[in-house]
This record gives C-alpha cells, sequence and structure tokens, in this order.
C-alpha cells in the first residue's frame, strides 16, 4: 500500500509540475515579421534561453513601465517602440512560496529602424535573473526556436 501511495504521489507532483509551463501571451500587437520598424520605432524581441534553472517560472516582461506580456517556456514576445532610451524589467514569477518575483532590469538606445534580440534566463548559481543581448544571428536562430505569442 505504501508504494501505491507514492506512486499516485509522484503521479500528482508530475501533472502539477507540467500543468505550471505556461503559455506566451502577448498584450500589444505582434508586429508582422516579415516587415522591419518604419524608421522612427525599432523592434525588441525577448525570449527565455533553453536552459532547465527557472523553466516554470512565467516570465513579465514590462518596457518603459508597460507590460509586453509573459513568456512561457517556449515563446517569444515582440513589439514596436518608438526610438530612443529604452528600459525593460523582466520578472521571473515562481510559485508563492517562492516570495517576491526575481527581476533583471536592462536598457538600450533605440536607433529607427534596427532589430534588438534578448534571452532572458536564471542563473543557476546565483539564482538571479539575467538578459543577454545577442547579435542578429544568434537572435533569427533563438527566436526560429520559439513560438509566436498569443494575442491578448
Amino acid at each position: 500500500m505504501t508504494s501505491l501511495l507514492r506512486l499516485a504521489l509522484l503521479g500528482l507532483a508530475a501533472v502539477l509540475t507540467l500543468s505550471c509551463a505556461a503559455t506566451t501571451t502577448q498584450d500589444r500587437p505582434v508586429p508582422d515579421p516579415e516587415v522591419g520598424p518604419s524608421g522612427d520605432m525599432c523592434r525588441i524581441y525577448a525570449a527565455r534561453s533553453t536552459q532547465m534553472m527557472g523553466r516554470v517560472r512565467t516570465v513579465e516582461v514590462i518596457v518603459n513601465d508597460q507590460t509586453i506580456g509573459r513568456l512561457g517556456e517556449s515563446g517569444y514576445l515582440c513589439c514596436d517602440l518608438p526610438v530612443g532610451r529604452t528600459v525593460v524589467q523582466a520578472l521571473f514569477h515562481g510559485s508563492v512560496i517562492d516570495g517576491k518575483p526575481v527581476e533583471t532590469v536592462f536598457g538600450f538606445d533605440g536607433e529607427g529602424g534596427a532589430t534588438y534580440y534578448y534571452e532572458l534566463h536564471m542563473d543557476a548559481g546565483t539564482r538571479k535573473a539575467i538578459a543577454r543581448a545577442l547579435d542578429e544571428d544568434a537572435g533569427k536562430a533563438l527566436m526560429a526556436d520559439r513560438k509566436a505569442p498569443e494575442a491578448r
């Protein structure tokens, strides 16, 4: 009877863990990937890395104090922004047990017609959130492995 109870608890834990993997949703319109940003706008892509650390956490992406969307495990976010200084905040939300979200903040000076790519992850050693700028080739490769966000 004890092994049956253990098996049932293990199955329940697996179901709860898998059900936590959220989909990616975006609060803003997703630009057409075939058409680049206009001269007075820049484009940003953000996706999670393929690492296991923090994988069941939802990542909320906030740009210039406006929520862009939430990254699930295998999606990306994309939006066009006015040129100039842009501040991005990424909040890795965990379970209630974790307490407050793990945060990283980064910025860039967006140039007209330019596209920027960022990979978000949690450092396994320090448990800190990290945003890493990618060059165009690495950015496009990462986004190609991800799904477009669902509109909200």
